[in-house]
């Protein structure tokens, strides 16, 4: 395997985002750069390069621990739409940016930007918003 930040959780992880929970299929990280307030990257827990990789219970709960981070934050940040990116070229690990979009907000009506906008808030503000995405994902599972 090459090199993966995600599988090393190390200084780059550290450096780029903020650990919020984890799940049975994922570990939800908290972006540094709030371009989009609240927007996380929730990771496949094992390394893995392509949805198509996994076998059918894998994909399904990847698949429904994303759309239960995503009802947390749109509820959490008052989405008008969440946008998604599973990308990977320079990072080949299952992996899907959740962007809570507004419609006078950055990037409305185009593809979320990775960069941007950029609004790096400080360390508590951002541990404070993993509490509340944490706080609000336990809540979900509880009501499910």
């Amino acid at each position: 395997m090459n090199e993966c930040f995600y599988c090393e959780q190390g200084k780059t992880l550290d450096d780029l985002m903020l650990p919020v929970c984890e799940l049975e299929y994922v570990r939800v990280y908290l972006m540094k750069n709030q371009n989009y307030p609240g927007r996380c990257v929730v990771v496949y827990r094992e390394h893995v390069r392509e949805l198509f990789e996994l076998a059918e219970k894998e994909r399904c709960g990847f698949t429904n621990e994303l759309a239960l981070v995503s009802r947390v934050l749109s509820r959490l940040f008052k989405a008008d739409k969440m946008n998604y990116g599973i990308y990977g070229d320079n990072l080949p690990h299952l992996h899907c940016h959740v962007a809570p979009k507004h419609r006078d907000g950055y990037t409305w009506g185009a593809p979320f930007s990775l960069s941007g906008n950029d609004s790096s808030p400080p360390l508590a503000e951002l541990e404070e918003t993993a509490r509340a995405i944490c706080a609000g994902i336990d809540a979900e599972k509880e009501n499910t």
